[in-house]
């Protein structure tokens, strides 16, 4: 499996340039077969100076770009630098082990201030990678968890990642840069002399490059995303073997990608409201164990960590993920078509194939499989139906509200004035039509009365015309009640989205205000107060790869917030009925 995975790394790179040499070598025989070997060898300098250009800006870019991330993280994000020695002993004692091992050098680690679980790394050598988690990764994972993902983030850094995806990265780049210089040399060609022999072998190349190169740069742009998933699997991979314990990465992925993370409710609201007095709320983290959990990381105090929800300790005594509930959440995963297709444009795998792979993993370790189950069928009605509409309405029926009054003007285009006023009316008519129905599916009616339920009990849900068929466009109503425990991009200080926990689990909300400054000013001024309270929303639930909800209503004690993202749209349907109406009465003699 490890030479299957590094074999298919290597080939997709070495066919990503194989596609510039491709370019390269079609344009100097097009060159040479329209003119002579004197124009070829123009042509080399014409295919070459794009390459020199691309190649330089990407060395430049590599250089750089862990100083530019490094300022990044220090200006808009909530984040604290520390040695990796303050990280708690496990993962102090494995980061240490792991360097020695693989030659790798972590001078520094950033801890994200949020309680959205993540981790990332970046840098450009093994001897200067740097290392990000957040407070999630510490108080939402047990200890094996929390190895599992760092061990991840040190196998990108082992298999020289950086430099790899920057070698690919380049080839569309370069493909993209070729596609505006022959752009640039046919509009030239077009300036000369119609009679020049040069300037036709020059548009004669220009085309064949402009042409080759803009689809080789579609192709190349799909390669890199995979070739960015393989080394995924790579990662996990290494995480498995380094930690003897690929179930640990598994459980760690259930939490992050599905927040199927547990807690006492009692505990859980104790510790967030507010409204309690302080010293009984910290009176609640020393019986979580919080105290004793974080005193050596040298990071937090009881008076920084007033938003936390839970520590390693209190999750140990939750126990497992349940394996059952894992195998309903992970269905979407591989039996909806709207998975396959946004895994397409992902550098991530689907967290249930990544799954898998790490149970194969424990298999060729001879330890049992994490969730044997995974992958029997368990949406029991097809989604494809509801797929095809979903792409229709989110794709091709913006679309149609320029194309329909048009299409509706040429039907009557040798008519009277009245029939091809009517004919755009009608256009605009259909537009109106589509769009409700687009409404109505990305944005059900929400029943005043509509019932609580929890957050796992939407993500699990495989039943007929339930959750399951929930999707980016289709929203399904949905009412929950919890705790603010972090922004959607943790520790982002523009991140005007937030995390939901409730005792089954987290989810991201969606705060989609119809105008886009809205944003702005809730990520600066208003989530930070909400951070910690706790609330009720109401709005759609919908499925991408990580589930979330899109805000319609969210009240705490002392905020509410409201998205009028539907009422926008019924706006645009009333704007095309009036044009409908305007053009009935523009065909109509005065």
């Amino acid at each position: 499996m490890k030479l299957r995975i590094m074999f298919r790394g290597v080939l997709t790179l070495a066919f990503l340039w194989g596609l510039v040499y491709a370019v390269v070598m079609g344009v100097i025989a097009i060159a040479y077969y329209v003119g002579d070997f004197t124009e070829a060898l123009g042509m080399s300098a014409f295919v070459l100076l794009p390459i020199v250009i691309t190649v330089g800006i990407v060395i430049l870019q590599f250089l750089i770009s862990p100083w530019l991330l490094d300022l990044n993280f220090r200006w808009l994000y909530k984040m604290t630098w520390i040695d990796p020695m303050q990280l708690p002993p496990h993962l102090a004692q494995f980061v240490s082990d792991q360097s020695q091992l693989h030659g790798i050098s972590i001078k520094k680690v950033g801890m994200i201030h949020d309680q959205m679980p993540t981790a990332l790394t970046y840098g450009r050598f093994k001897k200067n990678a740097r290392l990000v988690i957040s407070d999630g990764i510490l108080n939402l994972l047990t200890p094996e968890e929390q190895t599992g993902v760092v061990g991840h983030e040190l196998g990108h850094i082992a298999h020289r990642d950086f430099l790899f995806m920057t070698l690919a990265a380049a080839v569309p780049m370069i493909l993209y840069t070729f596609y505006i210089f022959s752009r640039g040399f046919l509009r030239g060609a077009g300036r000369s002399s119609g009679d020049s022999k040069g300037a036709g072998y020059i548009a004669a190349a220009a085309i064949a490059t402009m042409v080759l190169s803009y689809l080789f740069y579609i192709i190349s742009q799909f390669l890199v995303l995979f070739l960015s998933r393989i080394r995924e699997y790579y990662a996990d991979r290494f995480a498995g073997e380094e930690t003897k314990n690929p179930k640990g990465l598994s459980t760690a992925l259930v939490k992050i990608a599905y927040g199927m993370v547990q807690t006492q409710a009692a505990q859980a609201i104790t510790v967030n409201d507010k409204t309690v007095d302080r010293r009984a709320r910290t009176r609640e983290y020393r019986r979580l164990g919080f105290t004793n959990a974080t005193r050596s990381l040298n990071i937090f105090d009881i008076k920084a960590a007033s938003n936390l929800v839970m520590s390693a300790y209190a999750q140990t005594t939750v126990g497992e993920v349940d394996s059952e509930m894992v195998v309903k959440a992970a269905a979407w995963d591989l039996e909806s078509p709207w998975a396959g297709f946004l895994e397409l444009q992902s550098t991530h795998p689907l967290a249930a194939k990544r799954l898998l792979a790490l149970d194969d993993l424990s298999e060729e370790m001879g330890k049992k499989r994490a969730f044997p189950l995974l992958g029997q069928d368990m949406i029991k009605e097809t989604l494809w139906d509801e797929f095809l509409v979903d792409l229709f309405l989110k794709y091709v029926a913006p679309a149609l509200i320029f194309i329909l009054p048009g299409v509706g003007a040429l039907t009557f285009l040798y008519g009277n004035t009245l029939q091809s006023w009517l004919g755009i009316a009608g256009g605009f008519g259909l537009a109106a039509l589509i769009w409700i129905w687009r409404i109505r599916v990305q944005y059900p009616r929400l029943d005043p009365d509509l019932p609580l339920i929890s957050i796992m009990g939407a993500v699990t849900d495989v039943s007929d015309d339930g959750y399951a068929e929930a999707s980016p466009l289709r929203g399904k109503p949905i009412r929950l009640q919890g705790t603010i425990i972090g922004r959607g991009t943790p520790g982002y200080y523009f991140s005007e989205d937030v995390v939901l926990q409730d005792p089954s689990g987290i989810i991201t909300l969606d705060y989609n205000p119809v105008f886009g400054f809205m944003r702005w000013i809730t990520a600066l001024f208003r989530i930070e107060k909400l951070v910690g309270n706790q609330v009720d929303i109401i709005g759609w639930y919908r499925r991408t790869p990580r589930p979330l909800v899109m805000i319609k209503r969210l009240e705490s004690r002392t905020q509410t917030f409201r998205s009028n993202k539907d009422i926008a749209s019924w706006i645009l349907v009333g704007l095309l009925v009036i044009a409908a109406i305007v053009c009935v009465f523009m065909g109509i003699p005065i």
